[in-house]
This record gives structure tokens, sequence and C-alpha cells, in this order.
């Protein structure tokens, strides 16, 4: 399985329900909130009630490994060669911290958070998360097989 990377101009992702996107502000008001965050992971309330969930930390190369329901985050890698080998052999034995509550109605949509949610699939990239609707904590741990290879994961753990 090849996963799909994507990156921002040099600030957070955000990953917003995709009924939520038009209340995504950018640079226009919830970017500075945005780059508040600045632990691995954050939600912040937007201004109909939904919640987003913004990637703080670094702004790294970050694709979705829907097998697992996670975001991977390369920190640092030799090639982008077996990620998806990597990162399934790292998550059992992962030493995860418990994240944040996200609440959501269905599918996800994570992009660069300086755009406004009405310009994804015109002026910015994004990935879809295909998830149920209802509440996730999102854990996060560091997959590290090597001196050379640093992977950053975000699980979204069902709590309904």
């Amino acid at each position: 399985m090849s996963l799909t990377w994507l990156d921002t101009e040099g600030g957070p992702f955000i990953v917003v329900p995709r009924t939520a996107l038009p209340y995504w502000s950018g640079t226009e008001g919830d970017y500075d909130r945005a780059c508040e965050v600045t632990y691995f992971v954050g939600a912040l309330e937007l201004s109909d009630g939904s919640e987003a969930l913004v990637l703080g930390d670094e702004p790294l190369s970050t694709a979705y490994f829907p097998e697992h329901r996670v975001l991977v985050r390369r920190h640092y890698a030799e090639s982008g060669e077996g990620v998806t080998d990597i990162v399934r052999a790292g998550l059992p034995t992962a030493e995860w911290t418990e994240g944040p509550v996200l609440s959501t109605t269905g599918e996800l949509v994570m992009i660069d958070a300086a755009y406004f949610g009405t310009e994804v699939g015109t002026l910015t990239g994004s990935a879809t998360l295909d998830l149920a609707a209802g509440r996730y904590r999102v854990d996060s741990a560091s997959i590290e097989p090597n001196n050379l290879t640093s992977f950053r994961v975000h699980r979204f753990v069902g709590l309904d």
C-alpha cells in the first residue's frame, strides 16, 4: 500500500469534519489559533460548534493510513520506501500518549491550516479520513525503528 503525503507551506495541518469546512477561516482568524497549538495534537472549537484537530509541533509531511486509522507524520527517514511496513510493525509496541477527544459528524478532511476550508480541491490539497460519526480520542506515539528513521503517529480511538 502506498501512502499519499501532504505538506503545508510551513504551518500546521488541521483535520475538520467535511460538513464544517466552510467554517474554517484560514489566515483570516483560525490559522492564528491553530499556530498556538505547540504540542503534537490539539483540538479547537469552530464557530459552528464543531471541532477541528490541529497537528501541532512541526510542519511535517503527513499521510493517512486508513487500515489502522492512523495519521503518519514523517519526522525523518532515509527514504519513503516501506513506510507502511515500518508503521504497521511499530504500532503494537508503540508507547501511546492519550490526546484530546474529537467529535465528528463523519468524514474528516485534512488541509493546510492557512487555507480557507472552502478552498479544498481548488487552491489546496487535502486528504480524506473516512471515519464514522462519533467521538474519538487522538493518541500520539513515535515509531523509531533505528537512528535514521522516525515517524510521529496519531491514532483515532473510537469512544462510542
